[in-house]
């Protein structure tokens, strides 16, 4: 009897060696891919919801053409993913392709990140992401916003949206307009939240106006100071003029309670003649019937003083794992999402993102990413929001 528990005993252990040993994790970065197997499977990990079908669909294609299957992986919403990226890693299945959303990304993955330096979208983009002098990161797209208008109600006001590029400016015109709210049908002028879960609208987008307003892109020097526990005061105190301003003109329900997709709505239902959000807000505007004319007017943080850009860039971009064993394809795979005609069609016109890329003629087809795209054609000035 003891001799056949010990038999059983050794054929357990026999066969978990067996299946660790064919997952392919082993103790590399390889994508969780070994073997043959490595070369067959290239992963591609990404954390935007609207990118995740047009993706899986052109990286089925490009992948039958190229002999290799492309998996695509997306953490959105509440999957947290940077825990989802550390227990790839833990395990030994790095993705091939990933995300970074900035320096915070950069300093997480910095040392399993391949430099990219001399690739030939480089040359196609000013918005890679660039550390020490080196290239590691491709732009996913261009992403930007000011304060969103409906063309319409500010007609129907007799507001001109060119003339909206300093505090005076926007109170004259949010006291006109919220004079006529029940003319024009609405229920305030600005739709903003700032409710628990949406503290990032101002957090992040509205307080790069401090940040950044009126300063050239690369200028970081507000920021350096706020690193270091100091403030510009004046530049603070014009700053606060403006939140008090759209705090003022905004419902008090939809700031304190409301969520984004009911701020969104709203807007794309005709209720309030501004927006607070950005290129992304196109999809929700349209499905709650946002099927007018829409722009962006910059954002008033530096009170009498002229602004007139609107904050733009990549807010995130592809890496490349350095230990993957499908280095060349990963690499081939970006280049190919930058020059054929159907990696730039599938970000542009089917994803709607504004192209990074100055080879992409294609344009999305949503109206405030519209705008966006026309504001960088003409030349309009762009502030970072990436400080």
């Amino acid at each position: 009897m003891k001799k056949l528990v010990a038999l059983a005993a050794m054929l357990a252990m026999a066969l978990t060696v067996s299946a660790c040993g064919s997952n392919g994790g082993g103790s590399g970065n390889d994508g969780g891919n070994s073997g043959t197997d490595a070369a067959k499977t290239l992963i591609v990990y990404q954390n935007k919801a609207e990118v995740t079908t047009p993706m899986q669909d052109y990286a089925e294609k490009w992948g039958a053409d190229n002999g290799v299957k492309v998996v695509v992986k997306t953490c959105t919403g509440s999957c947290d993913y940077g825990a989802a990226m550390k227990a790839d890693i833990n395990a030994g299945e790095t993705p091939d392709i990933f995300v970074i959303e900035g320096i915070t990304g950069y300093n997480l993955y910095k040392d399993i990140m391949e430099p990219m330096d001399g690739e030939a979208w480089v040359d196609q983009t000013q918005y890679e992401f660039v550390q020490d002098g080196k290239v590691y990161g491709y732009p996913v797209a261009v992403e930007g916003y000011g304060l969103a208008y409906n063309a319409e109600i500010l007609e129907k006001a007799g507001v001109d949206p060119k003339t909206l590029t300093n505090l005076p400016a926007y109170e004259e015109a949010f006291a006109k307009i919220d004079g006529m709210k029940d003319e024009l049908g609405l229920t305030a002028v600005v739709s903003l939240v700032s409710a628990e879960g949406s503290t990032w609208v101002l957090g992040n987008h509205n307080f790069a106006g401090y940040l950044s307003s009126g300063l050239a892109y690369d200028d970081t020097s507000v920021t350096d100071m706020a690193l270091k526990g100091e403030v510009d005061a004046a530049r603070l105190s014009t700053y606060a003029d403006w939140v008090e301003l759209l705090f003022n003109y905004t419902d008090k329900k939809m700031l304190t309670v409301n969520s984004n997709d009911e701020q969104m709505a709203e807007f794309g239902a005709g209720k309030y003649a501004f927006l607070h959000q950005g290129t992304w807000a196109d999809q929700p505007v349209l499905e709650a019937g946002g099927t007018f004319k829409m722009g962006f007017a910059p954002h008033a943080p530096l009170g009498a003083e002229e602004t007139n850009g609107l904050f733009a860039g990549a807010p995130s971009w592809y890496c490349l794992n350095k230990d993957s064993a499908n280095l060349d394809l990963a690499k081939k795979f970006l280049n190919d999402l930058c020059f054929s005609e159907e990696g730039q069609k599938m970000m542009t016109e089917e994803v709607g993102l504004v192209s990074a890329f100055e080879n992409n003629t294609h344009r999305p087809t949503g109206p405030l990413s519209s705008a966006l795209a026309d504001w960088i054609e003409q030349g309009g000035t762009a502030y970072s929001f990436t400080n």
